[in-house]
């Protein structure tokens, strides 16, 4: 059979609709709707059997989300007495200017219980990775192997089958791929700003993995300097990560095989687009707001000039090329 033929007109649409709905997110500065956003990463929560957060905080900027994921990881509620996020003996190693920690600490403290220490928050691995490989499992079930899943694990051995639909629903997703082109740069960008200001000495048991070779394509491996933000500042989730492709891949997957769609991977794409990025922790969660300035030119609509674009936030932080 070609599953490449699942890949119906209905299916193709649909793919492209939500990837401009990606775009659009991606794009806005537009304030959240918080109780909605609140309430999607209270669904996707449930849709992995966990209870939603029961502390839900609030931050202007992905810097600022990533300092305050750092202080509830560790349990530091208590030491927020304005000097955590500037003193480099107790706080983050982190490089930024006094006025924006201390707006920052200002801010995270303002949102949390007062009195009683605070104790800490265990980062939920992938996160929640294990709905995007409950499609794979259900997909290479349904329709056979190899089917290759685009976060990282090897191609699965046995009979073919899904491997057209996989390589069809690629061809679906290059064209459509505005998104993919505009936000993958910018979010790059920030993920180098993000590292400037919050590197510091990466510790030596640190090491970058080694490529892995039983894959026909395999994707890079991590660099030290992700490693090390991941472990001190947790794995964040932005819109302008490769998450919500994988997530529209993996979702339209299902659909195309015919098979139910996953609660969790839609609430998964609902709170991506809901939030400018979000920390997921055991019972707490930490929520940005979009930017309040986002420019950038281009040759093209779907391309970004990388020397010139003004990413601002409302506490202050800000991506600039000029």
């Amino acid at each position: 059979m070609g599953y490449e033929e699942l890949m119906t007109a209905a299916v193709k649409e649909r793919v492209a609709a939500e990837c401009e709905r990606w775009l659009r997110a991606g794009l806005s500065t537009e304030r959240c709707d918080r109780p909605a956003a609140e309430a999607a990463v209270a669904a996707r929560y449930r849709a992995h059997g966990l209870p939603a957060p029961e502390t839900v905080v609030w931050m202007d900027s992905p810097l600022g989300g990533a300092l305050a994921s750092w202080v509830l990881r560790r349990g530091f509620e208590d030491r927020l007495d304005g000097t955590l996020f500037t003193n480099a003996a107790v706080g983050p190693p982190i490089q930024l200017v006094p006025e924006f920690a201390e707006q920052a600490e200002r801010r995270l403290r303002e949102q949390l219980p007062s009195g009683g220490g605070g104790h800490a928050r265990r980062r939920l691995a992938g996160p929640f990775g294990d709905a995007r490989v409950d499609a794979q499992t259900a997909l290479v079930k349904a329709l056979g192997a190899p089917l290759r899943d685009f976060l990282g694990l090897t191609w699965e051995s046995g009979e073919s089958g899904a491997y057209e639909l996989n390589e069809e629903m690629e061809n679906v997703l290059r064209h459509s791929m505005k998104p993919n082109k505009v936000l993958s740069s910018l979010g790059s960008m920030g993920y180098r700003n993000m590292i400037a200001n919050l590197r510091g000495p990466i510790p030596t048991h640190i090491v970058q993995p080694e490529v892995i070779m039983d894959v026909i394509t395999p994707p890079p491996p991590p660099s030290r300097e992700e490693i090390y933000l991941w472990e001190e500042f947790g794995g964040g989730m932005h819109s302008w990560s490769s998450s919500a492709g994988d997530l529209i891949h993996w979702r339209y997957m299902l659909s195309a095989a015919g098979l139910p769609a996953s609660p969790a991977l839609d609430a998964e794409q609902d709170a991506l687009n809901r939030a400018d990025g979000w920390w997921p922790l055991e019972d707490a969660v930490v929520l940005t707001e979009r930017p309040v300035v986002l420019r950038y030119k281009g040759p093209a609509p779907d391309a970004i000039d990388p020397t010139n674009v003004l990413i601002r936030y409302a506490d202050g932080y800000q991506v600039e090329r000029a």
